[in-house]
């Protein structure tokens, strides 16, 4: 089951680096993964199921690097963001196929999943911090929603970059974008 469910992610991934995610279809996968249809909708109701099956991986891809942050910060709070280095290193070195998914249907699945899996991330280590304080004005779930959607802005405008700048840049820019506001929420 795990070996027919990657080769078909496998599959996708390889598609989406020679074409739009928009554009592929489930026969174009079948092809590439040599998997007959019934096999696919055993495991699948579509290809966007498929597609977000794939972020599995994704997330437990985050959860290593956002512990592995923990070392050497200089300011705890940073660990709230110990996801963004490994992210956009995985962006860039899969450029093409982020890009596959921009403007389409698949960014927007994309984005939701993602979303999801870095709200969960920024609140498992924001939460004792933000906590530990003095009872805040701002209300913690803004403060997650902000963190989360400017680190996915800026992830958006990195990927529709046609020369766009190394990924340990972007995620410098990144960091001086929210590490001023989280040096002050989360002392």
């Amino acid at each position: 089951v795990q070996k027919t469910r990657m080769a078909l992610h496998q599959a996708l991934i390889s598609l989406m680096r020679t074409q739009k995610y928009d554009a592929i279809l489930v026969q174009d996968i079948l092809d590439h993964a040599n998997v007959g249809r019934s096999t696919f909708y055993s495991h699948f109701r579509d290809k966007d199921e498929l597609l977000l099956g794939g972020m599995d991986h994704l997330r437990e891809f985050l959860n290593v690097a956002q512990q592995e942050a923990k070392q050497g910060v200089t300011h705890r709070y940073e660990t709230v963001i110990g996801f963004s280095g490994a992210m956009f290193a995985h962006a860039g070195e899969n450029r093409d196929v982020y890009h596959s998914l921009l403007g389409g249907v698949g960014w927007v699945i994309v984005s939701r999943g993602m979303e999801e899996i870095l709200m969960q991330l920024v609140s498992k280590e924001a939460k004792p911090l933000y906590q530990a304080g003095p009872p805040p004005a701002l209300p913690f779930e803004l403060f997650v929603h902000f963190i989360v959607t400017t680190f996915w802005s800026v992830m958006t405008w990195w990927i529709s970059q046609r020369n766009a700048m190394p990924a340990q840049t972007v995620d410098t820019h990144f960091r001086s974008l929210v590490l001023p506001a989280m040096a002050v929420r989360l002392r």
